[in-house]
């Protein structure tokens, strides 16, 4: 028989998931549709439930040196009205679905469901941002591109609750585009993000990441490197090599959302704009 359990606290949560495997659920806006049946019938678990609405001490935004931690029940319509929250993120959860689904959803639902489409992944991943993983054995820290594996995968052990998010502190300009079937509540065909700085006429930083293309978000940090350093008009003379260098590492599926072929052309031709609109 599945148990639910509602725990008020973030301790009696890891107690919990000590003693029981559990699916655990805040706005649901990701697992209740996985496990959706036909109209008038309940949806099916597997396993226990945990719910995590009733956390409040969860349910936060602050600010420090490392950066900007979010709680893992805070809803995105709270982080999208929030201006700790940096601009890229806050446009990025202004794309997501609707303001009814904004007020359930969370961003920890977004990366604990682990799926290549999810929409904050691609900004997590380009600003290094990380997870504290709590447990009744303590806490750990794992960056959000090691704790998705592939899809619907992650190395959370299954006594362990995401605690919050750390958003790293990062001072570089950004270019975000998502390429859905409509302008809002559509899943991502592709997703892109691109970031530079410029120090005078030289890349200090480069980072892209592009989402709905494989099994996870695509970032490469040793390609990044290989442009860091040059002038900008050395870069954006080596667009073909960039945007070459890229299309090997994209490996798209055709789905009834849009095909491989769509995909692939669709992410290098941003990343194409993207590099020419370096300035």
């Amino acid at each position: 028989m599945i148990k639910y359990f509602v725990p008020k606290s973030l301790k009696e949560a890891t107690e919990i998931l000590s003693q029981n495997d559990c699916y655990i659920l805040a706005g649901g806006t990701d697992l209740m549709v996985q496990k959706h049946r036909s109209a008038s019938l309940l949806p099916t678990f597997e396993k226990d439930v945990l719910f995590t609405n009733e956390i409040k001490e969860l349910d936060y935004i602050k600010v420090d040196k490392e950066g900007v931690h979010v709680g893992s029940v805070t809803k995105y319509e709270k982080m999208l009205k929030s201006a700790q929250i940096p601009d890229i993120f806050r446009k990025t959860i202004e794309q997501i679905a609707s303001p009814g689904i904004r007020n359930m959803a969370t961003m920890a639902g977004n990366i604990g469901n682990a799926s290549p489409a999810g929409d904050t992944l691609v900004p997590l991943n380009v600003f290094d941002a990380y997870l504290v993983l709590s447990s009744t054995r303590g806490e750990r820290k794992v960056l959000v591109s090691d704790y998705i594996i592939g899809v619907r995968k992650t190395i959370r052990e299954k006594d362990e609750i995401i605690k919050e998010i750390v958003i790293p502190n990062l001072d570089l300009e950004f270019d975000y585009e998502k390429v859905g079937s409509r302008k809002a509540e559509s899943i991502s065909k592709v997703s892109f993000l691109g970031a530079y700085k410029l120090e005078g006429n030289i890349i200090k930083d480069f980072r892209v990441a592009f989402g709905s293309v494989s099994i996870k978000v695509v970032r490469d940090k040793e390609v990044e490197k290989k442009y860091i350093g040059l002038t900008k008009e050395e870069f954006i003379n080596r667009k073909e090599e960039i945007v070459s260098d890229y299309s090997k590492l994209i490996s798209p599926i055709t789905d009834h959302r849009s095909t491989k072929e769509y995909r692939q052309k669709v992410a290098c031709n941003l990343l194409s704009r993207f590099i020419d609109n370096i300035k």
